[in-house]
């Protein structure tokens, strides 16, 4: 969760019920603003919810506490990270697979300006395309500026996310997009 930025977290949890209300610890400099998804109505018992968080300019570095609040309890706690500094990446370009090609490809333009990106950072992808949500980390290759991974192939309309996370495991910000892929 990087400072003067809103962050949304992915969570999945391990209930039918709804989530209520989000907390942090300590709060200072941290406020939830949203929180969105559902409960499962599978097999599975796993609901998606994403946690929108707004951190402060001058929010102190430093790892925080999120716990999801159920009408029938609470989740485990999860550990936030204010870190120093976030690797941001912007122009978010998709490539869907040609016919005869298995994967097409993901482009974002990055600044990290602690050059801790490494040469070989993650893409992490979620893709919603109507059924349960496909998350996975892809490699990538790197050059100036530049961060690319293959796109798996996908099918329908699907809503998509990306983030890369830099050598010591500092996440950028998240970049969304739609896209319908032939089946």
């Amino acid at each position: 969760a990087g400072r003067g930025q809103t962050t949304v977290i992915n969570v999945a949890v391990p209930s039918p019920t709804p989530v209520q209300s989000a907390e942090v610890s300590p709060p200072d400099g941290v406020m939830v603003t949203g929180i969105k998804g559902t409960g499962s109505g599978s097999e599975q018992n796993i609901g998606w919810w994403e946690v929108s968080l707004d951190v402060a300019k001058d929010a102190m570095p430093g790892d925080r506490s999120l716990v999801l609040v159920l009408q029938r309890g609470r989740t485990m706690p999860v550990t936030i990270t204010i870190p120093t500094h976030v690797p941001t990446i912007s122009n978010l370009r998709i490539t869907p697979p040609r016919a005869n090609q298995q994967t097409g490809e993901i482009e974002v333009a990055v600044v990290d300006t602690a050059a801790d990106l490494g040469a070989d950072p993650y893409l992490w992808l979620t893709a919603d395309c109507g059924d349960e949500p496909i998350v996975g980390a892809l490699p990538t290759t790197v050059s100036p500026g530049i961060v690319r991974a293959p796109l798996p192939k996908l099918a329908g309309k699907c809503a998509l996310q990306v983030r890369i996370t830099d050598a010591i495991g500092i996440e950028s910000n998240i970049l969304k997009t739609a896209m319908e892929f032939t089946k």
